[in-house]
């Protein structure tokens, strides 16, 4: 069965799904190559590990995030009435927003989305491309693009399963599932209990988007309210992690590398190697 081709664009700030008009050969072909980039995707996967911002898959790995409303409008769009989808517009090809390139595969409950990422540098009318015509070669003219030689990742019913979220970021808005903490946000963490934050301004001053990110993720984690200073200083010391307190708060440094230092530790991304002694920070966390 031939495939269709789509293109997931997004000229302004909503998604918008586009059937891209082509030959039934080329329908045959984009099969192929699909399902044999699925093939590459998914080789060696034995296990799909729910995204949170923090952990980076193994080789045999796959991320999983739930669906937004935007997503799921593509979901419902791809495996809807597709001939009824309006057509990339050939004319305007540059101007169409186009964020990814997209066939539906597999039957019934087993259905899913294929992936690609576009990007301008497909675009073969931007620069000077030749084709093969007989004998010689002739600047290409009309619009033309290329696809690209890997997946990105696969959409589900309820799910977007993916290996790089630089990557897949470049589709969707997944920014709800990694976010960084607004100015308010880093207000109302500096006024904890727990700690003590001598100037909050020096504090969004310095406040990087790792920083952000990582007040958001010891917010939402809520590290500060399970565990009191008494037991975190327990575990600096445990951890040789120069950790400093008065009259009961953590003192957070003014410094952006002493504050990101002590939120890498807050939010267990700080360890020392078992067998060198040596410090190290990590942004890959999962239970085991």
């Amino acid at each position: 069965m031939s495939v269709n081709l789509l293109a997931i664009c997004r000229p302004a700030n909503n998604f918008i799904l586009k059937r891209v008009k082509t030959t039934a050969a080329v329908q045959n072909l984009l099969e192929g190559v699909f399902t044999a980039q699925e093939a590459a995707f998914l080789s060696g996967i034995d296990a799909e590990i729910a995204f949170d911002g923090g952990w980076k898959p193994e080789k045999n790995e796959l991320l999983v995030a739930p669906t937004t409303p935007a997503i799921t409008a593509i979901w419902d769009a791809a495996l809807g009435n597709i001939p009824a989808l309006d057509e990339l517009n050939p004319a305007h090809f540059v101007n169409e927003g186009i964020r990814a390139l997209a066939v539906v595969v597999g039957q019934g409950d087993g259905r899913h989305v294929l992936l690609q990422n576009f990007s301008a540098r497909q675009i073969l009318d931007r620069r000077i491309a030749f084709v093969w015509d007989g004998e010689t070669f002739n600047r290409l003219t009309a619009p033309s693009f290329s696809i690209g030689t890997a997946l990105s990742g696969i959409l589900t019913a309820d799910a977007v399963k993916f290996k790089s979220f630089s990557n897949i970021k470049m589709i969707f808005d997944l920014a709800n599932l990694y976010k960084e903490a607004t100015d308010a946000q880093i207000d109302a963490f500096s006024v904890h209990a727990s700690i003590r934050v001598d100037d909050v301004d020096g504090f969004k001053a310095v406040a990087d988007q790792t920083i952000r990110k990582l007040v958001n993720a010891v917010s939402t984690k809520g590290v500060l309210d399970s565990y009191d200073t008494a037991a975190i200083s327990a575990a600096a010391e445990a951890q040789h992690f120069d950790l400093q307190v008065g009259n009961g708060k953590i003192i957070f440094p003014a410094d952006r590398a002493g504050t990101k230092r002590l939120l890498h530790f807050l939010d267990e991304g700080f360890y020392r190697g078992p067998l060198s002694g040596d410090a190290y920070i990590t942004n890959s966390k999962r239970k085991v």
